[in-house]
């Protein structure tokens, strides 16, 4: 009796989810984006007798479903503490360690990391065959290149010194093959997988996010411009700015109770003039508006701009042209010793006109292509400039 009865009440309460959920998601608010996931949420599809007849309705129906769930942040932070607390350790492709640090996944991919070679390469050429500009190319490491020893043995993860290696080793080759004796050096390379890997006792990397901390990058410019790097040095000027940030990563495998990052800058960098997107103006590198907002990281360098141009020392004489992924926005600030004026570009976004630009702004002899590894493995970040 108490099993039929069992049986029923099953029955009944899978039923009555099944019915009252489409119902209650019908009747709440639409959101239009999830800021914990970064993701924008579908909409109610248009109800239309073609939209039946394709099938684009049905489909349509269940994206709106799942992304208008009703508490639906809530229920996929206590599904995936459930599935953490049996043991899973890997939400889409972003592992968990037992200290709760967050990293993803690396797969190699020869394909796309050699068209992004040959694109720099051929373009670095061109800087040097007609403006005289040297070029360096610069790829930075993410944080599963350091610390993949804290996550389970059976994690997956390909080696990135030997993709650093393999890409440091294919530069040489296409600048040898490419280029006249009398320019052998037109391009460098250069990654702070070997400074960082000294360093990774300290906070170089965010526990919840993609991105390097501005400490990090900071050892990589002193590194590469320096070859000075102390404790002291480092740590000067380097300032708590906000706590409780969850970045990219933790939209991936949201968690409850796990403790999000403290943010922190070095202050001297207030004080610089930079242009974005060739419509605002600011007095200052840092955005202290986006410390409000879900992506803390975007108050390095006011958001993702496609195209900026900052001004740096004035007693200078050198511009550079920096094409770059969203790490450089923390490292961009270290260039203002070096350069009067550090013009930026985002080549995923920003179509410029090299050959004009160049023409227009000849105190540019430098240039910086910036991407961390994972970009330029995935995507390719230069076949837009011609």
């Amino acid at each position: 009796m108490f099993n039929n009865l069992l049986k029923y009440f099953t029955i009944i309460l899978f039923f009555a989810f099944i019915f009252t959920v489409p119902i209650i998601t019908l009747l709440t608010p639409n959101k239009k984006i999830s800021e914990i996931e970064n993701k924008i949420l579908a909409p109610l599809p248009k109800l239309s007798l073609k939209n039946i007849q394709d099938k684009s309705f049905m489909n349509n129906f269940d994206k709106y479903s799942s992304d208008q769930f009703p508490y639906r942040e809530q229920f996929i932070k206590y599904k995936n503490s459930y599935s953490y607390i049996i043991g899973t350790k890997e939400f889409r492709n972003v592992y968990i360690s037992n200290d709760h640090k967050y990293m993803e996944k690396f797969i190699y991919n020869n394909n796309i990391i050699d068209k992004n070679i040959s694109q720099v390469t051929n373009l670095s050429k061109y800087f040097h065959d007609n403006y005289k500009i040297k070029s360096t190319l610069m790829v930075i490491p993410t944080s599963i290149a350091f610390y993949k020893d804290t996550l389970p043995s059976w994690t997956i993860s390909d080696n990135q010194k030997h993709t650093i290696d393999y890409i440091n080793l294919k530069v040489k080759e296409l600048s040898d093959i490419t280029s006249n004796s009398d320019y052998n050096n037109f391009i460098k390379f250069y990654s702070p997988y070997n400074i960082l890997k000294k360093y990774t006792d300290l906070p170089i990397y965010f526990n919840t996010d993609h991105h390097w901390t501005q400490l990090g990058a900071r050892i990589a410019y002193e590194d590469l411009y320096n070859k000075n790097i102390s404790t002291n040095l480092i740590y000067n000027g380097y300032n708590k700015v906000c706590s409780n940030f969850y970045g990219t990563y933790y939209s991936k495998a949201m968690i409850p109770n796990i403790k999000g990052d403290d943010l922190y800058a070095y202050n001297q960098f207030n004080n610089f003039k930079v242009s974005i997107d060739l419509s605002k103006n600011f007095n200052t590198l840092y955005d202290n508006d986006r410390l409000k907002g879900k992506n803390k990281y975007q108050y390095f360098l006011h958001g993702d701009p496609a195209f900026a141009v900052i001004e740096g020392k004035p007693n200078k004489d050198k511009e550079i042209l920096v094409f770059k992924d969203s790490f450089a926005h923390s490292f961009i600030p270290f260039l203002t010793s070096n350069y009067k004026k550090i013009h930026v570009v985002d080549p995923r976004y920003y179509h410029i006109n090299i050959k004009k630009y160049l023409s227009q702004n000849s105190n540019i002899k430098e240039v910086l292509f910036i991407s961390n590894i994972q970009t330029f493995n995935s995507s390719e970040l230069y076949n837009l400039l011609k």
